[in-house]
């Protein structure tokens, strides 16, 4: 059992150096879109499900408080965190609308979508992206795995999809961790002046 556990800290790593020699430079693109949002009055719109839901209220949670430097606080809202509105469009609407029916109304032109899946299957994620392609001037950044699912091919031009190399959610899920940080990383470098 304890060479198990060895061998999940292993595996992680292996797929965390996978990801960061295969998607540095994604990663830096599309940090430099969400910065375009945040410079020009935009906001960034977060969702995900299960353990993504969680990497969704982290992600937004570093924006508008703080990850590692002091710096102003930054529009960021998870769509994953009002109870009552995620009740509401499950139970009057459909579960595979409660992100899409948030993005309707409060999507804006000039805001980002951060959409987190490991399938990249979820018709509430696709609903989502949907949603925010009716919207002019919404950007869209998907983190994924596996081979993207049907996600990867609804995407527009201008859009990112960061796409962990890994068939296993665990890993998956830890490797968009380590991606959502070096966001993080890479905003506060802006902000604070150190280019």
């Amino acid at each position: 059992m304890s060479q198990r556990i060895v061998d999940h800290f292993n595996q992680s790593a292996q797929t965390a150096l996978a990801s960061g020699e295969s998607l540095a430079d994604d990663i830096l693109r599309a940090s430099e879109a969400m910065l375009d949002t945040l410079d020009n009055g935009g906001k960034l719109l977060l969702c995900g499900n299960g353990g993504s839901a969680t990497d969704a209220m982290h992600f937004s949670a570093e924006l508008l408080v703080r990850f590692q430097k002091e710096r102003k606080a930054l529009p960021a809202v998870a769509l994953v965190s009002d109870t009552a509105t995620l009740t509401a469009t499950g139970n009057d609407y459909a579960f595979d609308q409660i992100f899409s029916r948030q993005i309707e109304a409060l999507a804006a032109s000039g805001d980002h979508l951060v959409v987190i899946t490991t399938s990249g299957n979820s018709p509430n994620i696709l609903n989502a992206v949907s949603a925010s392609q009716k919207k002019e001037g919404v950007r869209v950044t998907a983190l994924t795995g596996r081979d993207g699912g049907a996600l990867a091919s609804m995407l527009n031009q201008g859009d990112y999809e960061l796409r962990v190399p890994s068939d296993s959610t665990a890993r998956i899920q830890e490797a968009h961790a380590i991606i959502i940080h070096c966001f993080c990383d890479l905003i506060d470098q802006h902000y604070c002046g150190e280019h």
